[in-house]
């Protein structure tokens, strides 16, 4: 008799048997045990296993490690074709793919038990982007400028999630990074001791550019200009971050402050070829402010922490003041850019001498070696730059004393610590306590804290330094550090730990005033509550922290250039600064599904995205929008462009940042977009490759095309059994390279055309990713499902499990007549039983 056990594998066999081409019949479903039995335990039996591997007596209910292991090694054999050995009973080409599948699905399921949480969420810490929200909502820092988490070693993901808490591991050395994070956040929160004061600097025709540049500018202007020239995102800039030499400490205190440029843009008039100097001369000149730190230095190229502060257009006519208001933290300076300057402007030297000898003076033509082509094309050419002979600045402006975050930190008059009663302390250390732990603070928990403060008094601390090392410590306690797990007695969670939770999903941070108070009042555990409550927060300017984070989980957009592309055939990548604007468009669009509870069918259906200048030059539709506002994001409707419609734009698909991070950087894959699609899509993921050997290559000669190469290696019976499923997939998106461009052909000099048709399984045809778009939405339910599933495990920090399901399709029946509104899942998912226990 056939244990139960046996019985359910079977079953599974019989359900998801595959469609092998080349074989006369289907593979039929098999008994795994009954497999090894009569091909494997001769040769490795419990006495004398071949190979150290012993079958006989492998458990298949057991879903320990080396059971895993185990399998996972017999099935790559078999793969392989490596085992039984030629002189050992071979089973038929039927027999082994049944139990490769059989294998594979046992596999499966010994994996999801061994990673099972039972349904529930394990105690999980902040993870690192949560913990830098916390402390800049908790303490009022602005973080523009600031991370306290830069040294953190990065968060462990699972399936891209980076808040999946039996993942988030604890280690002495990030406990060493707590203390120093605590640190700096208290210490940026003190601030200055009294009110600072404006000031204002002059900076005036006295200019050195960095040590590539500086021979050059003295000869050429005496060090009367600060020059930009390319981009700042080239490989090796030269005058990429103009700096203010002069400036060195950098402004004294945080706060916001006035800066006046006087620029003009130099020969977009140029006689040299844009071929030449890589750069769209049709396009006005663009002047940014990036901050650059005092304390690192190395003004003249990249530094960890340099958001674009401010941009503006300069004029080509004459010399113009440009007045920016931008924020700047203690020993920061502003930095100038040329947004969209030169691409590699050291090469452009000798592409110069080479391309155009016979436009440059007689009195230089014979000039060698980088170096001195570099000084000679500065003094007597005419390279497209930025001119700078003038910066003021002044501030802070508006300043507010005490500072917001003063007022955070100690909850009240910061003056006159002289004067602070023994329960003014104690008032003061339970307000901060009960906001950092998100909850009221025990009895115990203030006594140890005040205990704490007065021994740091008695240490030789003064009340504010006693205060301040307090609220490290509370920086550094578990209450802090990790969520709450506090639930009724029917299992829910109580309202402090159900306010936490929708806060963290919602806003990626702690309860505001609103969620805190309905939390204490106990009023939240309430679906209707729960619903306006939801609202709120999904209309607040804090949902897009939800909006970024939960994109950079789901589609994996955190990925966005950690491939970067090849800066010689995609240079448009790096001098429009497209990493940034690739994830702006895909974060506003779905902003925009939630904002107006659209469909999700939308993902896949909309005709619409959201551009600035730079998307829309990728995309081939510059024309609709004029240079004046090039940084502006828009909404912009792809019927306006028929070819762009055609060729797949509008919704997810035809997005820059799915089409580049589901390539490498260099070239595109079918295989591996036919994976994004399926695992991040429809949420079907398909077993993983062979673990610990190398990849299978069948014979792929006489293949012109990329999807000749396919096919040959779908003839390899094993291969074909997933890649039926994923092939047709990559196919419909290989009309887009590696950074999202469209095109016909994988390169002009190969010529090798793009074919976007496919068959998926079960017979349904298409034609370009159009038509692939509508065969999908057939399948709305599987893509309403993934989405759902997704949102949860952001949402409650763990995985999915089978035993969901139920949860999962209670949550998304109300909505199916309607499509799934966007707006509404998330409702329904915060007042679903899932959500609240």
């Amino acid at each position: 008799m056939l244990s139960s056990h046996v019985f359910r594998l079977l079953v599974v066999c019989v359900l998801l048997q595959p469609c092998v081409a080349g074989l006369a019949e289907e593979a039929q479903p098999i008994d795994p045990v009954g497999f090894l039995e009569n091909y494997c335990i001769d040769c490795h039996t419990a006495d004398d296993p071949a190979g150290e591997r012993d079958f006989e007596s492998l458990n298949l209910g057991d879903s320990h490690w080396d059971t895993q292991l185990a399998l996972q090694e017999a099935i790559d054999q078999l793969t392989l074709r490596s085992m039984p050995p030629e002189d050992g009973d071979q089973p038929s080409e039927q027999e082994r793919l049944a139990a490769i599948d059989a294998l594979t699905q046992q596999l499966t399921r010994m994996r999801q038990e061994s990673s099972s949480t039972n349904g529930r969420t394990v105690l999980r810490r902040l993870s690192r982007r949560e913990y830098r929200e916390t402390v800049s909502d908790l303490l009022k820092i602005d973080m523009t400028m600031f991370d306290p988490t830069h040294e953190f070693p990065a968060d462990n993901l699972s399936e891209h999630f980076d808040n999946v808490g039996d993942t988030l591991v604890m280690s002495g050395h990030l406990l060493e990074r707590y203390l120093d994070a605590a640190e700096q956040c208290v210490t940026k929160a003190v601030g200055p001791n009294e009110r600072p004061s404006t000031q204002e600097w002059r900076f005036h025709r006295k200019f050195p550019q960095q040590a590539e540049l500086r021979t050059a500018h003295a000869r050429a202007f005496l060090n009367r200009y600060l020059c930009l020239y390319d981009h700042p995102f080239n490989d090796k800039t030269e005058g990429g971050y103009g700096h203010i030499e002069a400036f060195a400490g950098g402004v004294p205190v945080d706060g916001v402050y006035e800066v006046w440029v006087h620029a003009k843009a130099m020969h977009r008039d140029t006689k040299y070829s844009e071929r030449a100097v890589k750069i769209d001369l049709e396009e006005p000149f663009r002047l940014g402010i990036r901050p650059g730190d005092s304390r690192i230095g190395d003004m003249p190229h990249r530094q960890p922490i340099q958001p674009l502060l401010a941009e503006s257009v300069v004029s080509d006519d004459e010399f113009e003041w440009i007045r920016f208001e931008v924020p700047l933290d203690q020993g920061f300076v502003p930095r100038f850019t040329f947004e969209n300057g030169m691409h590699d402007v050291r090469g452009s030297f000798a592409r110069i001498y080479r391309m155009h000898f016979n436009l440059l003076p007689q009195e230089i033509r014979d000039t060698r070696g980088i170096f001195e082509q570099r000084i000679a094309i500065i003094s007597e050419g005419t390279l497209p730059h930025l001119r700078i002979d003038e910066v003021k600045v002044r501030g802070p402006l508006d300043v507010k004393w005490p500072t917001e975050s003063q007022q955070a930190l100690f909850g009240g008059n910061v003056t006159g610590e002289e004067h602070w009663t023994d329960s003014e302390v104690r008032d003061r250390i339970e307000r901060f306590a009960s906001r950092a732990y998100r909850r009221p603070v025990t009895e115990t928990e203030v006594e140890g804290l005040v205990a704490f403060f007065d021994s740091r008094k008695a240490f030789g601390r003064s009340s504010h330094q006693a205060y301040g090392d307090t609220a490290k410590a509370i920086l550094c306690s578990p209450s802090f550090l990790y969520f709450q797990t506090s639930t009724t007695e029917d299992g829910q969670l109580s309202d402090h730990a159900l306010a936490e939770r929708l806060s963290y999903f919602l806003t990626s941070s702690m309860p505001d005033d609103t969620l805190r108070q309905l939390a204490d009042e106990g009023k939240l555990n309430d679906p209707e509550t729960l619903r306006q409550q939801t609202r709120r927060l999904l209309a607040s300017e804090e949902s897009d922290e939800f909006v970024a984070d939960f994109l950079d989980n789901w589609l994996d957009l955190r990925s966005l250039g950690s491939m970067p592309p090849d800066p010689r055939e995609f240079a448009a990548f790096y001098s429009g600064d497209l990493q940034v604007d690739m994830k702006t468009e895909t974060r506003m669009f779905f902003r925009d599904l939630i904002d107006r509870d659209a469909s999700l069918n939308e993902l896949l259906t909309a005709s619409h995205s959201f551009l600035n200048r730079d998307l829309a030059k990728l995309y081939g539709v510059d024309e609709h929008f004029p240079p004046d506002n090039a940084s502006e994001f828009r909404r912009f409707d792809f019927a306006q462009s028929p070819v762009q419609r055609k060729l797949g734009r509008g919704g997810l698909l035809g997005q820059a940042s799915i089409l580049t991070v589901s390539a490498n950087g260099i070239e595109t894959s079918p295989v591996t977009r036919g994976v994004w699609l399926l695992e991040n899509v429809l949420g079907t993921p398909t077993p993983p490759p062979p673990d610990d050997v190398p990849a299978i290559e069948p014979d792929t000669r006489g293949a012109k095309t990329i999807r000749d190469q396919l096919l040959k290696h779908r003839e390899d019976a094993t291969c074909f059994q997933c890649h039926r499923k994923i092939d047709p997939l990559g196919f419909a998106m290989e009309g887009f390279d590696a950074i999202g461009q469209s095109r016909k052909v994988y390169n002009i000099k190969s010529g090798r055309p793009i074919f976007t048709s496919g068959e998926l399984p079960g017979g349904a045809k298409f034609d370009g990713p159009e038509e692939l778009k509508q065969q999908l939405v057939e399948r709305k339910d599987f893509i309403a499902r993934t989405v759902t599933e997704r949102l949860l495990t952001h949402a409650l920090g763990r995985r999915m499990e089978p035993t969901d399901r139920p949860a999962v399709d209670a949550i998304l029946m109300p909505l199916k007549a309607e499509d799934y509104p966007t707006a509404r899942l998330i409702e329904s998912i915060v007042t679903s039983e899932l959500f609240r226990r």
